[in-house]
């Protein structure tokens, strides 16, 4: 099966001046700006083939990978597009890569020119830090997040001289890029062509219902893999294309796994039963309690994951199970006002799922968990 990879292959000698930006091209820039280009990229232009080879020479495979929580090795897919005839000579510009744990803040972006007058800023989603992905879970609280902010600064920015605005990211920038879209000044907003969200989580209700928000929505085009989670979460407007992956469940988030045919992606119908299953239980756990309550369980969920240092969604899904004991401890450390709560908010979440999956082996280990709290 064919994916970005094979479509450089492809239509990689195929210039944009020839064949023009698709919804294809729009990945790989949203997958582009996940690669750590500090210190290579900067306010200056340069060409986007020569930045990607310096990146591979300064980096190793394993650090690459590192970045990641990929089911691909996305390193043959870097060399496909540093070497494409499509690609290769157009400009990238003001990389910004800012995070800051105390701030709860991951947040990076990429400018590519791809003519004189047209201009595609591209958002990152969440890496392999804990920290980013709580920033990710925080939209379920907060009105707007730290990355949010920058993401509005960021496009406010863009110089008058680029006529054409296109706007997209992967995962939460999917999300930036709507937001900036939406709250960026109207001079800006003028200029925006497209807004590309890829499988990006949605927002909350009071914003997916405000006019700046339905003014932006027609030129939203929203992307979501077959068994969407990330991209089904929270409230979303409008429709959304799904497309085929070549991977299973949540892997299918990978944008390395997206299948590709010519200069488009190959589409089905719907989302499949395990993602409506999902989401169904989520959200319908998430109406249930108030922003007090997410807020509250997502930050003492966090504050035990760091407190038995956890860093990284690596360290996590690869934890062992001697740290098991040493989780449920301090679960049962808290102040019995919060500890009382999670194990209420527990239990209506395997209820939800019980639910959807009618199954009772599904969050095994959630009720082991409120057991023995």
């Amino acid at each position: 099966m064919s994916n970005i990879k094979d479509y450089l292959d492809w239509r990689g000698d195929v210039t944009l001046n020839y064949s023009h930006f698709n919804e294809v091209d729009n990945l790989i820039f949203s997958e582009l700006v996940f690669y750590n280009l500090k210190n290579i990229v900067t306010k200056k232009k340069i060409k986007l083939g020569e930045a990607l080879n310096t990146y591979l020479e300064k980096n190793q495979k394993k650090e690459i990978l590192s970045e990641f929580i990929l089911s691909e090795d996305p390193i043959p897919f870097l060399e496909a597009l540093k070497d494409s005839k499509r690609f290769k000579d157009l400009k990238i510009f003001n990389y910004i890569n800012i995070t800051s744990k105390k701030e709860t803040k991951q947040f990076s972006a990429l400018s590519i020119e791809l003519n004189y007058n047209t201009i595609y800023i591209a958002f990152k989603g969440t890496d392999n830090n804990l920290f980013g992905w709580k920033e990710d879970f925080n939209l379920c609280f907060m009105s707007e997040i730290p990355s949010q902010l920058e993401a509005v600064k960021y496009v406010n920015n863009i110089k008058r001289k680029y006529k054409n605005i296109i706007i997209g990211g992967h995962s939460k920038g999917g999300n930036l890029a709507i937001y900036a879209a939406v709250k960026c000044k109207e001079k800006i907003k003028k200029r925006i062509k497209y807004v590309y969200n890829n499988d990006g989580p949605g927002f909350l209700e009071e914003f997916t219902s405000s006019p700046n928000y339905l003014k932006i929505l027609p030129k939203i085009i929203s992307i979501v893999p077959e068994t969407s989670i990330i991209g089904m979460l929270l409230t979303h407007q409008g429709e959304y294309k799904v497309i085929k992956s070549s991977t299973q469940g949540i892997w299918q988030h990978d944008p390395l796994s997206w299948q590709v045919i010519n200069n488009s992606f190959i589409t089905i119908k719907e989302v499949d039963e395990t993602s409506n299953k999902i989401n169904n239980m989520l959200n319908e756990w998430l109406r249930k309690i108030t922003k007090q309550e997410r807020e509250l369980f997502i930050n003492t969920l966090f504050q035990i994951l760091e407190k038995n240092k956890i860093e990284t969604i690596a360290e996590l899904s690869q934890m062992s199970l001697i740290k098991i004991p040493s989780l449920v401890k301090s679960f049962k450390n808290l102040d019995e006002e919060s500890r009382k709560l999670m194990i209420n908010l527990l239990k209506d979440l395997v209820k939800e799922a019980k639910k959807n999956f009618n199954t009772k082996t599904l969050f095994k280990g959630i009720k082991l968990l409120v057991k023995k709290s």
